[in-house]
C-alpha cells in the first residue's frame, strides 16, 4: 500500500515536470498533438510521393527545396502580424490553414501540385512557428521563457517519436490507403491543436504607440548578426540526421543498428535533460558563455566521430556512442542558450517579428546543413570532421562579442517611452506618486 505522503510526493514530482504557467500547459498539449502528426508525415512523405504518386526522388528533392525557400519568407511578416493583431488568434488561423494544406497532400497527383501543397504548408507551418515563439515570449517573461521553450522542445521530440512509431504501421502495410490515412491524421492534428489553443489566454496586441515598423528587425544589425551566427551553429543538428548514417555505413566497421541506437540516445537525453539544462541558462551573459562552450563540445564530438574511421568493430561502436553522447550534450547547451538569446535580446513590443527572424534563421540552417555535412566530413573524411569542429569553436567565440554588442544596443530598438522608463525608474515612480 502506498502512503498518502508517497502519493503527495509523486504528484509533486509530476507537477514539477509540467510548466508552472497554465497557458504553457495549454501550449504543451497543442505542441504534443501537432508534433505527433508531424512525426507521422515526416516518416511517410518521401515514400508516399515517390512510390504512390510516382514522382522521382529528384522531383521530391527539388519540390521540398522550393517549399523551403517560400517558408523562409514567412517568419518575419507573419510574426509582425502577430504583434499587430494578436498572436493567439493568428496562430489559430494559421493552424486551420495548415489543416487544409496538409489534406491537400492526399490530393496531389503531379509535380506542380506537390510543389504547391508543400510550399503552402511550409509557409503556414514556418509562419505558425514564428507566431508561436512570439506568443510564448509575450505570455511569460525572463527565465520562464527559456524553461517553456525547453519543455516544448522535449515534448516535440516525444511527439515526433510517437508519430514515427504510428507511421511505421503504414510503412508495413505499404498501400495508398494506409499512407492517405496517415496524411489525414496529420491534418487532423493541426485542427485539434487549433481547438486546444482556444483555451489559451488572449494576449493583447502591441499598443499602437509602441508598434515597431514592419522591418525593424532587419535594421537591428546586432540581433541579425547573433541570429546568423546561431543559425550557422545549428548546422550541428544535421550531424545526426545526415552525417551519422553516411559516416557509419561508408567509413566505419560498426553495424548499421548503431545508427538507430544513436538516434535513440539523442531523443531520450533531450527529453530527459533539456529542461534541467535550461534552468542554468537564464540570463544573456550566461547564455553567451554557454553557447560558446557548446562549440568546444561539438569539436570533441567531431574528433570522436573521426576517430571511429577504420577501427575494429568494438572500438568503432564505443567511439560512436561516446561521440553521440558528447554531441547531444553540446546540443542541450546550444539549444538552451539559443532559446534565451533569441527571446531576451528581442524588444518586448516586437517579439513576433524577432522570433520570426529566429525561426527563419533555423529554417536557413536546415537548408544549408546537408550540403555542409556532405562536403566536409563525408566529402573530406577525417580532415572534414576536424574543420567542422573547428568551425563550431570559431562560431562560439564569435558569439561572445556579438551578444555583448546586441546587449549594449537594446535601448536603440525600444519605443522612446519604454526606453525612458527603463533608464529612469525612480523618476517614473515619483511621477506616479505625484499623480
Amino acid at each position: 500500500m502506498v502512503s498518502a505522503g508517497g502519493d503527495d510526493h509523486t504528484r509533486a514530482r509530476i507537477r514539477a515536470l509540467l510548466p508552472e504557467h497554465p497557458a504553457m500547459r495549454t501550449m504543451a498539449v497543442a505542441t504534443l498533438i501537432n508534433a505527433s502528426g508531424g512525426g507521422m508525415y515526416l516518416v511517410i512523405a518521401v515514400l508516399y510521393f515517390t512510390r504512390i504518386v510516382g514522382l522521382s526522388p529528384y522531383q521530391v528533392g527539388v519540390g521540398l527545396t522550393i517549399a523551403g525557400l517560400f517558408g523562409l519568407l514567412a517568419g518575419v511578416p507573419l510574426g509582425h502580424l502577430g504583434d499587430r493583431y494578436g498572436a493567439r488568434e493568428l496562430l489559430i488561423f494559421l493552424l486551420l490553414g495548415c489543416t487544409a494544406a496538409a489534406l491537400g497532400a492526399a490530393l496531389a497527383t503531379g509535380f506542380w501540385q506537390f510543389v504547391l501543397v508543400s510550399s503552402l504548408l511550409s509557409v503556414l507551418d514556418r509562419g505558425s512557428a514564428a507566431v508561436r515563439g512570439g506568443l510564448i515570449a509575450s505570455t511569460v517573461a525572463g527565465a520562464d521563457r527559456v524553461h517553456a521553450r525547453a519543455y516544448l522542445r522535449s515534448l516535440t521530440n516525444v511527439g515526433i517519436t510517437i508519430g514515427a512509431a504510428v507511421a511505421a504501421i503504414a510503412l508495413h502495410i505499404d498501400t495508398r490507403s494506409a499512407y492517405v490515412i496517415v496524411i489525414i491524421v496529420n491534418a487532423a492534428t493541426y485542427l485539434v491543436a487549433a481547438l486546444v489553443l482556444r483555451r489559451y489566454p488572449h494576449i493583447p496586441p502591441t499598443p499602437l504607440a509602441q508598434r515597431a515598423s514592419a522591418w525593424q528587425v532587419f535594421r537591428d544589425r546586432p540581433y541579425v548578426v547573433v541570429t546568423l551566427l546561431m543559425a550557422t551553429m545549428a548546422v550541428q543538428y544535421s550531424i545526426l540526421d545526415v552525417g551519422v548514417p553516411l559516416w557509419v555505413t561508408l567509413e566505419t566497421t560498426a553495424p548499421r543498428w548503431i545508427i538507430s541506437v544513436m538516434f535513440m540516445i539523442n531523443t531520450v537525453v533531450v527529453v530527459l535533460f533539456q529542461v534541467a539544462v535550461s534552468r542554468h541558462v537564464e540570463t544573456v551573459p550566461r547564455a553567451a558563455r554557454v553557447i560558446s562552450a557548446s562549440g568546444v563540445v561539438f569539436l570533441v564530438a567531431c574528433l570522436l566521430f573521426a576517430a571511429a574511421q577504420g577501427r575494429p568493430t568494438e572500438w568503432a561502436v564505443l567511439l560512436l556512442l561516446a561521440a553521440a553522447l558528447t554531441h547531444v550534450f553540446g546540443e542541450l547547451l546550444q539549444a538552451a542558450a539559443q532559446f534565451c538569446l533569441s527571446q531576451e535580446l528581442a524588444p518586448e513590443h516586437a517579439q513576433g517579428q524577432y522570433q520570426g527572424l529566429a525561426s527563419t534563421g533555423f529554417s536557413l540552417s536546415t537548408m544549408i546543413a546537408p550540403t555542409v555535412i556532405t562536403v566536409l566530413p563525408i566529402g573530406l573524411g577525417v580532415p572534414g570532421w576536424w574543420l567542422l569542429g573547428a568551425a563550431f569553436v570559431v562560431l562560439g567565440l564569435a558569439l561572445l562579442p556579438a551578444v555583448a554588442w546586441a546587449a549594449r544596443t537594446r535601448d536603440q530598438f525600444r519605443p522612446a517611452a519604454l526606453t525612458l522608463a527603463a533608464r529612469s525608474p525612480q523618476r517614473a515612480g515619483a511621477h506616479r506618486r505625484s499623480t
